[in-house]
């Protein structure tokens, strides 16, 4: 029986002594210890597991089995090279901080890891420069709208990358890439009107956004919020809004300061989902009542995880993680010969504990 050059090793080393290197565990080797083919190992442990190529539940079971026993290590580099497939999804959130990230980033790895994918999120709004030198089955791209040339950056990606992309984006059509557009800018009306009924003044607390163009003042969401001042004309318009530095923790500690000042706020509407859950724990700390004192809610999802104290009243999409976790992951899994697909996601409002409202005008 001719012996394996691994056994004749193992032998070498029993009888010296010392220890001899072990040789890397092959696909091979997971194949025949499963008693698969090659091919359907591959496909198991490639990050195509959830294709009906890959078997039975119970032959993927097996070749994990025997990839865990065996101590199998893929390289990933290889793999993408053979396949096309990176084994991983990227969401390009550009900040840690917020709830809305977290929960999405929550709801892909919790569905991609059935089909053995990988999540991996970038915290800054270089994917551009990330992907074009990545393997990735799938990228969530956020931000398109709001950096220069960000479009032409999404298209140049689809050429020239074999990365499934989902582009969150209003102003772009799907190509050979998903489109899933969600303005909020019709909810920020509604969301003024709401505050406005109760209070002679409604204000904007936004992020520092003075790295992009613009900054600030210039975002869609603060635009839409100077057009409801005008309507029921309020103003001036930057009088309105209360610029924090970006991030919860700097976002706390300055509505601290704002809600202790001469010009405490009345009623508030949030730029993001982390800044209203800021505003929130800083005003239990000033010992102001919700919503007597002070009124708020948010633009953007708040996780119920995320909220410290009542829920949050807030504009949003409805079961917006789940939905959008779904589009990124059947990019991920299947997108031979597929053409880009639009998805809009709708906002409403969703009630929580911090505005005062009635049954009459929900």
């Amino acid at each position: 029986m001719t012996r394996s050059a691994r056994e004749f090793r193992a032998e070498a080393a029993a009888g010296s002594g010392s220890p001899v290197p072990r040789s890397p565990v092959t696909l091979a080797d997971v194949a025949r210890t499963a008693g698969v083919s090659l091919a359907t190992a591959s496909f198991v442990l490639s990050g195509r597991g959830g294709s009906r190529s890959a078997g039975s539940a119970a032959t993927k079971a097996k070749v994990r089995a025997a990839a865990d026993e065996l101590g199998y290590v893929p390289n990933r580099h290889a793999q993408a090279m053979r396949t096309g497939r990176g084994g991983g999804i990227v969401l390009a959130l550009g900040l840690l901080d917020d709830p809305w990230g977290v929960q999405l980033t929550a709801q892909v790895r919790q569905g991609a890891l059935p089909h053995d994918l990988s999540t991996l999120v970038l915290a800054d709004e270089r994917w551009f420069d990330y992907l074009l030198g990545a393997s990735a089955d799938a990228a969530l791209l956020t931000n398109i709208d709001f950096i220069e040339k960000g479009p032409g950056l999404v298209q140049r990606l689809a050429a020239s990358t074999n990365t499934g992309i989902v582009a969150f984006s209003t102003i772009m059509e799907p190509e050979d890439f998903d489109v899933v557009a969600s303005s909020p800018n019709r909810a920020i009306g509604h969301a003024y009107a709401r505050l406005r009924a109760r209070h002679d003044r409604v204000q904007l607390l936004a992020p520092d956004l003075g790295d992009r163009p613009g900054g600030t003042l210039a975002h869609p969401r603060t635009a839409a919020f100077f057009a409801a001042a005008r309507e029921h004309g309020d103003g001036p318009s930057d009088s309105l809004v209360r610029v924090s530095p970006e991030g919860y923790r700097d976002t706390y500690v300055s509505a601290l300061d704002w809600l202790s000042g001469p010009d405490r706020p009345e009623a508030v509407i949030c730029f993001t989902g982390y800044q209203a859950v800021a505003l929130q724990v800083a005003a239990s700390r000033r010992g102001l009542a919700i919503p007597e004192d002070l009124e708020f809610l948010a633009i953007g999802d708040i996780p119920a995880d995320s909220e410290y104290f009542c829920p949050i009243s807030y504009y949003g999409v409805d079961d917006v993680f789940a939905r959008l976790s779904a589009i990124i992951i059947d990019r991920a899994i299947d997108r031979e010969d597929r053409p880009g697909a639009l998805y809009t996601f709708d906002w409403q409002y969703f009630p929580g504990a911090t505005t005062r409202d009635d049954e009459r005008e929900l």
